[in-house]
């Protein structure tokens, strides 16, 4: 019997590179297993052919359009999983995932957001067996991963959250729009969440966080920006734990950065077109803020609560060099999910489905995760005790 065939639209860009080195890279896996069949998919088939003699095992190479249906039909078909790196899901929406779905594969998405889980949800994938994993990247979906699997480390129960996210790199564009969405209430052109909320006694609490232009943070070299957002992300992992309260804030460091966000708190961005410059201009600041300077990725969470009876606080530290390279992984790990059949029809969010202890796991495996640890205390340190 042949191995499952696996399809990968956008698999030359960054994060579609990283997907493929996790797809057949079995040192990330306990259970590993050889690596299934590889199609990888480009605009450009020239670049799809050096991928695919780069990755070995056999890989296709396949050019697909997508922007259109029938191309993106024609590259589903006899795949049993397709993963998209093509893009953040608010330019595309849900045409990757619909036509992925009428081709007869399972579908993974690095992004895909609120808006196209509804969507997934209305098309009923369960009524054709059929069944999609959305949002498995860093962020969304590592972050919620990682905070489910600290609530396992001797918890008896959780019940305070505070999380940070962020540090310097160079913006990629889904996560410059989701910095600009941050800024006011209802994200809705995708992260669909709420600026300035947080979680509290088990409801969105509205406008109790305050944004702080200029501070240190534990574990942060330099001197940082918060932004609070509490994603639905966020609200389900608070719901799903029983959190009393959860404070989510969107960290970066870099003045350029900073301006670039003082000067849009005006108003959120009421069309495509003020979308897309804003996040262009988030993007080209991050890009200033980083030269001549080594990137980082920090995640921060300080959980507070219950061990054998006693108040314990514990805070889980990751720090990556590469944000693309930890995206690849999610992704990588939402695939084998789906090879694997563990998870039913139906559309599901990679921070919500997957297995917490086998993305820690990869995660410690990656070359670009530096640190990935648990504290027996507070976040009350200098960024030189790691």
């Amino acid at each position: 019997m042949s191995e499952p065939l696996v399809g990968v639209i956008g698999a030359t860009g960054t994060a579609g590179r990283a997907a493929v080195a996790a797809l057949t890279d079995l040192t990330l896996w306990d259970a590993a297993g050889p690596p299934p069949r590889l199609r990888l998919g480009s605009r450009k088939r020239e670049a799809a052919d050096r991928l695919a003699g780069q990755a070995g095992h056999g890989a296709q190479a396949a050019q697909v359009d997508i922007t259109d249906e029938a191309s993106l039909r024609s590259f589903s078909q006899g795949c049993d999983v397709v993963l998209t790196c093509a893009g953040p899901s608010f330019v595309f929406g849900d045409r990757v995932a619909r036509a992925v779905l009428s081709a007869g594969a399972d579908f993974a998405d690095v992004s895909g957001y609120d808006p196209v889980h509804a969507r997934l949800s209305a098309l009923d994938p369960p009524a054709f067996g059929r069944t999609a994993v959305l949002s498995a990247g860093i962020y969304p979906g590592l972050s919620t991963l990682l905070p489910r699997w600290l609530a396992r480390q001797g918890f008896d129960k959780p019940t305070a959250l505070t999380v940070h996210l962020g540090g310097l790199e160079a913006a990629p564009e889904g996560s410059a729009a989701d910095l600009v969405l941050s800024l006011r209430d209802g994200a809705v052109w995708g992260s669909s969440g709420s600026g300035m909320a947080a979680w509290r006694d088990g409801r969105r609490a509205d406008h109790v966080l305050r944004a702080v232009p200029d501070t240190e943070l534990p574990f942060y070299p330099d001197r940082v920006s918060l932004q609070p957002f509490l994603s639905r992300e966020a609200e389900r992992l608070a719901t799903d734990l029983g959190l009393v309260t959860l404070d989510w804030y969107n960290v970066f460091a870099g003045s350029q950065t900073r301006m670039a966000f003082t000067r849009m708190r005006t108003g959120q961005p009421a069309t495509e077109t003020e979308l897309a410059e804003a996040t262009q201009a988030v993007m080209r600041a991050s890009m200033l803020d980083l030269s001549g300077r080594e990137p980082y990725y920090l995640m921060v969470y300080r959980m507070d609560g219950l061990a054998g009876g006693v108040p314990v606080t514990r805070t889980a530290v990751l720090r990556t060099r590469d944000t693309y390279q930890v995206t690849g992984m999610v992704g990588a790990l939402a695939v084998r999910t789906l090879l694997a059949g563990t998870l039913p029809p139906g559309a599901h969010y990679a921070g919500d489905a997957l297995d917490p202890e086998t993305a820690v796991a990869a995660a410690r495996r990656l070359p670009a995760v530096g640190t990935l640890e648990v504290i027996e205390a507070g976040a009350d340190f200098e960024a030189g005790t790691l």
